[in-house]
C-alpha cells in the first residue's frame, strides 16, 4: 500500500496514508493460526514484530508506526548509544526498534503483564541481547526512576472512555486512555522532568483527538522546545470498536465542540513531536 510524501516546511514531514487503508507502514503476513508478522525497516534495519491480531496484545497499528517512519526521516533524532525509556511498550515495536538502531539499553514499560513477554519474544527474535533490554509491568505513575533516560518514547492510548465500551483488558489498556483520553499524556508531562536525563530527547506520537495545544503549552511551559518531526494524515482506526462506533464518535464530537479533539468525517492526524529541556540546548543545563 502506498503513501503519499509531502515536505511541510519547516523541518516537517507529512505523511498522508490513503482513505480505507489499513497496515500502510508496514508489511503484515500471517505466519500461524491466529498469530501475524509486521515487518518494518528502521534506519537501515528490519524490524520484524509478531504476535495475535486478536489477542491481548496489540497488533502494530499504523497510529503508532508513525514514530518510526519519523525516525527515518529525520536521522538527527538520537538513537545510537541512548537509553531510552519506552512507555506503554505492547508488542515491543518500539524497544525492538531502538535496540536494533542502536540504543545502548532500552527499558519496556507496561500495565499489560502480557506485553513484557510478547516483548521479550520479539526482541529474541530479532536478535537482540537479553542485557540490552529490561521489562517492567508496572503504571508510569508509580515508576521508580534510578536513573534518567537519554531517550523517552511513547504512543499514548487517545480513545476516551465510555462505560458501553469497557472491556478492561490488555487491548483497552493501548487504546483508551480516561475521560478525555489523556490520562497517560497528562502523567508522561508531569514526570518528564523525572524521566528524562539532560539533553535528553521526549519522542511522542501525538494524536489530533487528544488536544495537541494543550500538550504543546504544558511543555513551553514546564521549559521544553517541542518540534513537530512529522504529521500522519490517517482514518481514526475504529475497528476494534465497530460494534461501538457511533458512542465512540458522540464521545469524539462532544471533545471537538470543547475544542479538544480535531477530526474531519472520520480522518485525523497523528504529530511526532521531538522535545528537549531548553536549558539543555543551551548548554545551561547542569
Amino acid at each position: 500500500m502506498s503513501t503519499d510524501v509531502i515536505s511541510s516546511p519547516p523541518q516537517t514531514v507529512r505523511v498522508r496514508i490513503p482513505a480505507g487503508a489499513a497496515n500502510a507502514l508496514c508489511q503484515v503476513r500471517p505466519i500461524r493460526s491466529g498469530m501475524a508478522s509486521a515487518e518494518v525497516v528502521v534506519r537501515g534495519r528490519r524490524v520484524d514484530i509478531e504476535t495475535s491480531d486478536e489477542g491481548q496484545v496489540l497488533f502494530p497499528t499504523d497510529v503508532g508506526l508513525t514514530l518510526l517512519t519519523a525516525l527515518n526521516a529525520d536521522p538527527a533524532l538520537p538513537v545510537a548509544g541512548a537509553r531510552a525509556l519506552d512507555i506503554g511498550c505492547g508488542s515491543g515495536l518500539y524497544t525492538v526498534a531502538l535496540a536494533m538502531a542502536g540504543a545502548a539499553h532500552v527499558t519496556a514499560l507496561d500495565v499489560n503483564p502480557a506485553c513484557a513477554d510478547v516483548t521479550r519474544d520479539n526482541a529474541a527474535r530479532n536478535g537482540i541481547r537479553p542485557a540490552q533490554i529490561a521489562t517492567i509491568v508496572g503504571d508510569l505513575a508509580e515508576l521508580k526512576v534510578a536513573e534518567p533516560w537519554d531517550l523517552v518514547v511513547c504512543n499514548p492510548p487517545h480513545f476516551p472512555h465510555d462505560p458501553v465500551y469497557v472491556a478492561n483488558d490488555g487491548i483497552e489498556a493501548a487504546l483508551v486512555g480516561g475521560s478525555d483520553g489523556r490520562a497517560l499524556y497528562d502523567v508522561l508531562l508531569a514526570r518528564l522532568d523525572e524521566l528524562l536525563a539532560p539533553g535528553g530527547t521526549l519522542l511522542l506520537t501525538h494524536s489530533s483527538l487528544t488536544d495537541i495545544p494543550r500538550t504543546r503549552q504544558t511543555l513551553r511551559r514546564n521549559g521544553y522546545e517541542c518540534r513537530t518531526v512529522q504529521v500522519c494524515e490517517l482514518d481514526i482506526p475504529m475497528r476494534r470498536y465497530a460494534k461501538h462506533r457511533d458512542v465512540l464518535l458522540s464521545r469524539l464530537y462532544r471533545l471537538r465542540a470543547t475544542e479538544r479533539a480535531v477530526f474531519r468525517g472520520l480522518r485525523f492526524e497523528v504529530h511526532t513531536l521531538a522535545s528537549t529541556r531548553i536549558d539543555s540546548l543551551n548548554g545551561s543545563g547542569e
